[in-house]
């Protein structure tokens, strides 16, 4: 990825909320004749407490955690992993197109606000089949927990061993962390609030969840000049 250091965060924290948030991460490997790629759900180890780990490096970045992934076991992307082997793991968070039609103002130019993160690091499949079990019923777990209406797994978990040998997971070891959190932090203070109010507005709730981020950011701030009346 191509960071610029205005819309590049790449603290522990808002990278975890960021994944939390947008759990569906697209798997890239080396391979021929192209590179390839999974759409799959990938989420940080648990701590020994529960929550999201955590080992934070001395920089604040995430370098050293573990992420963790499945996919089909006949998916060509697992049967060719090995370990050892280097991937990169994409998160798209909430985005839209910005019109020049928000701005107020001529001349002008469109711009696309978007969340992203890129993770690097070296993998290890496991095809041991108490590991898969684990990693599986722990993805199920807190998806529902996120995303869900409280389903209890416990009556499925014979059905998910009599699945579980169609699943390969994997382990990632973060190596790197690259970020965007590009939301119009460049423009005006007034040309800002009108853009996040226009995805406020909007009936995408791709949009909506922009701006609620761009918000929670301090992309817009009622203290600052030129903003009030």
């Amino acid at each position: 990825m191509h960071e610029r250091p205005q819309y590049s965060d790449n603290r522990a924290a808002p990278v975890l909320a960021m994944i939390k948030a947008n759990p569906l991460a697209l798997v890239v490997t080396s391979g021929e004749p192209a590179p390839l790629g999974t759409h799959a759900p990938v989420l940080f180890r648990h701590g020994p407490d529960g929550a999201d780990e955590t080992a934070v490096a001395e920089d604040g970045s995430l370098t050293g955690s573990t992420l963790l992934g499945h996919m089909d076991v006949q998916n060509p992307q697992w049967t060719a992993m090995r370990e050892g082997d280097r991937a990169l793991i994409v998160f798209q968070g909430p985005h839209g197109y910005v019109s020049p039609t928000v701005y107020g103002v001529t001349p002008a130019a469109p711009t696309w606000d978007f969340t992203a993160v890129h993770i690097t690091g070296t993998l290890r499949p496991t095809a041991d089949p108490d590991e898969i079990l684990a990693i599986v019923r722990d993805t199920a777990r807190r998806l529902e927990s996120g995303f869900g209406k409280g389903w209890d797994q416990e009556d499925s978990v014979d059905y998910f061993r009599k699945i579980a040998p169609g699943v390969g997971a994997f382990e990632l070891r973060v190596e790197s962390v690259q970020t965007m959190f590009k939301l119009s932090q460049e423009k005006p203070a007034p040309m800002r609030r009108r853009i996040v109010e226009d995805f406020e507005g909007s009936d995408s709730g791709t949009h909506r969840n922009l701006a609620a981020l761009m918000r929670s950011r301090g992309i817009v701030r009622d203290d600052e000049p030129g903003v009030r009346g």
